[in-house]
């Protein structure tokens, strides 16, 4: 066989190698992905093993690099980073736990001191925690210390931006939501280093407007928990237009599927939606929003359901809570 022939055939074997390394690999994340959701025990065993987690950080950031954000092992990645961020706060070893809260037991236990019979200082207290820092990051993680770094952050965010897999979007927005759960002091940094440091919330505004419920309903739970923290509200609140935006887009849907559809208007029912409904059909002043306007036209709707009536007075629900002047001028504005 000929020189050339020789290197073709060892490039030939090379990338038929190279493609079922990455076979198994897609292989062993998805089983990895199914086993991070296990529970709070595989979730702490798989933390713990040893080079996984700098594996998958590692995998990601070089497809970010590549350009590649919409490639399949990617999408699984993430989920299972996702998956390893639930509840990672209360179940973090001690020697991670003891350093992020001593700060924290220093401030109780100055502030206990100074708080009068009517806790009149309990808000600043509740300003000092959120403006407490983290513990110094270190320069090169290792292991689980990767999944509150500002590297990952950075990271979830790119992602968000430039993937147009759904399910990538909404890991990213999911293990984003449940780093800034909670009112820890890890929350609290991950919060402010999304906001002010990352400028993350342009980033997740825009999942407002995707296509993908899923994606939409990530996104709110996550700017729910950024706003949670009183030092970023003020930055926060532009995203109000845009979360009336999604809510309306929510009862429109809904709309859709009640009104063809006895069963669909039975379920929201029974799962204590309609009370949320009528709420947000009432909105706030004398000018609706749209996601009032939204929600009237889906409870004008709701009564045409007749077999209903009787289950929703048996809910202490009356025929004006469906049917009234707000709510017939929604509906008809629509028809017009």
């Amino acid at each position: 066989m000929s020189y050339t022939g020789l290197w073709l055939h060892s490039t030939l074997l090379t990338q038929a190698f190279a493609g079922w390394i990455k076979y198994i690999l897609q292989f062993l994340v998805v089983l990895e992905r199914n086993m991070s959701s296990a529970g709070p025990d595989g979730r702490k065993t798989m933390r713990r093993c040893d080079g996984l987690i700098d594996s998958l950080v590692h995998y990601v950031r070089g497809t970010i690099a590549d350009y590649q954000p919409d490639d399949k092992a990617t999408e699984n990645c993430v989920c299972i980073l996702h998956n390893l961020s639930y509840q990672l706060e209360a179940e973090l070893p001690e020697k991670y736990s003891q350093s992020i809260y001593m700060q924290n037991r220093n401030i109780q236990t100055n502030s206990n001191k100074s708080v009068g019979c009517f806790g009149s200082r309990s808000r600043k207290v509740k300003e000092q925690y959120q403006d407490m820092p983290m513990p110094e990051e270190k320069s090169s993680p290792r292991g689980m210390e990767w999944l509150w770094h500002s590297i990952v952050i950075r990271m979830y965010l790119s992602l968000i931006a430039k993937s147009a897999r759904n399910y990538t979007q909404e890991a990213s927005l999911g293990a984003l939501q449940n780093l800034t759960a909670g009112g820890g002091p890890m929350p609290t940094s991950v919060a402010r280093m999304i906001v002010q440091k990352e400028n993350g919330l342009q980033h997740t505004r825009k999942m407002l407007h995707v296509g993908d419920p899923s994606v939409k309903k990530t996104a709110v739970s996550l700017l729910r928990n950024l706003s949670r923290n009183l030092s970023l509200q003020n930055e926060i609140v532009p995203s109000t237009d845009l979360l009336i935006e999604t809510t309306a887009s929510a009862c429109y849907t809904l709309n859709n599927l009640m009104q063809n559809s006895y069963q669909n208007a039975r379920d929201l029912l029974n799962t204590g939606g309609l009370q949320k409904i009528m709420t947000i059909s009432i909105g706030e002043g004398d000018a609706p929003n749209r996601a009032s306007k939204a929600a009237s036209v889906l409870l004008y709707s709701l009564w045409a359901h007749t077999e209903l009536h009787t289950a929703y007075k048996k809910a202490q629900f009356k025929k004006t809570d469906f049917v009234n002047s707000r709510t017939t001028k929604a509906y008809h504005s629509l028809k017009d």
